[in-house]
């Protein structure tokens, strides 16, 4: 497997989207919901935790704090 971050060569604003979606099932995870509701076992987690790092990574490379709708990006 590649160790490039498929999401940096996103906009800003895709990597902001994604981003909030990321947090959002993280929230889901910190309530127990994945491994309940959405049958998340070792694999997923992985994967889930893999695709968060990348995320993150792209959005502080990306998008960090700026407003993405004002971007020319």
């Amino acid at each position: 497997m590649s160790d490039a971050n498929p999401f940096m060569s996103l906009s800003p604003a895709a990597v902001d989207v994604l981003d909030d979606m990321v947090e959002e099932w993280l929230d889901r995870d910190r309530h127990g919901e994945l491994n309940g509701n959405y049958g998340y076992g070792p694999k997923k987690s992985e994967a889930f935790s893999l695709i968060h790092t990348q995320v993150r990574a792209a959005w502080k490379a990306r998008v960090n704090y700026a407003d993405v709708e004002e971007s020319s990006e």
